[in-house]
């Protein structure tokens, strides 16, 4: 037996979750694995590797822009 959706009781909210969800199913089915295997693959290993990603080009580009002012301040 299935157990009703609980809502947030806001349409878009709701909505927004809903689509979500098939596409995360969708997802599933086109690399053959579970719901919840997709959502550990998502959010678990892609998501925070692409934000540890990111953090080091703002890191590396924060010191590249460092670097050129000290270069440019001294001509």
């Amino acid at each position: 037996m299935m157990e009703a959706p609980i809502r947030s009781g806001i349409g878009w909210i709701d909505a927004l979750f809903d689509l979500c969800v098939r596409i995360l199913i969708w997802l599933a089915t086109l690399f053959g694995v579970s719901y919840n295997e997709i959502n550990i693959w998502i959010f678990c290993v892609i998501w925070p590797l692409i934000t540890v990603i990111l953090v080091g080009l703002v890191a590396w580009q924060w010191i590249r822009i460092r670097k050129l002012k000290r270069a440019l301040s001294h001509k």
